[in-house]
């Protein structure tokens, strides 16, 4: 945690990836196979960090090898985390591609896909931006999501 604070802290880059091979939400199992069900105090200590330095362009991608999901974390200040869940190109099955509540869902595949993620960066404007987009095996875009970097940060 020392190091990741230290590095978020001094980074000078617009945007900042921040990975896990779980997930970072619980709206999917109800914290299983996420921060959720092994270190809820690890993860808010994270996302605290992160508001309270207001470092920006942060980016959570997770692991999970049961389908692709996009989802914005709202934090009790009100300020999102975006987290994409991206698929595998394995296509094992699991968990149904949506949450039982949709709210906080950006999009949703279950299994059988076989699609990875791409994160774009455009750096040339006054509010550089990320493009998020998910991919299937034939090459064809499935989901494309853009944000802006004031858009990500606290």
């Amino acid at each position: 945690m020392q190091w990741l604070f230290k590095t978020l802290k001094e980074s000078q880059a617009k945007f900042i990836i921040i990975t896990s091979g779980t997930m970072w939400s619980d709206f999917m199992t109800n914290a299983k196979d996420s921060w959720g069900s092994w270190d809820v105090p690890g993860r808010e200590e994270i996302f605290n960090f992160i508001e309270e330095h207001q470092i920006g362009g942060v980016l959570l991608l997770s692991g999970d090898r049961h389908g692709a999901r996009g989802f914005g974390i709202e934090r009790p200040s009100g300020f999102k985390l975006y987290e994409f869940e991206v698929a595998t190109l394995g296509g094992v099955s699991g968990p149904k591609p949506f949450a039982p509540d949709r709210s906080a869902q950006l999009f949703g595949y279950g299994h059988g896909l076989r699609a990875f993620g791409e994160f774009t960066f455009d750096m040339g404007q006054a509010d550089p931006e990320v493009i998020f987009r998910l991919i299937n095996e034939e090459g064809k875009e499935l989901e494309n999501h853009t944000f802006h970097r004031s858009q990500l940060t606290p």
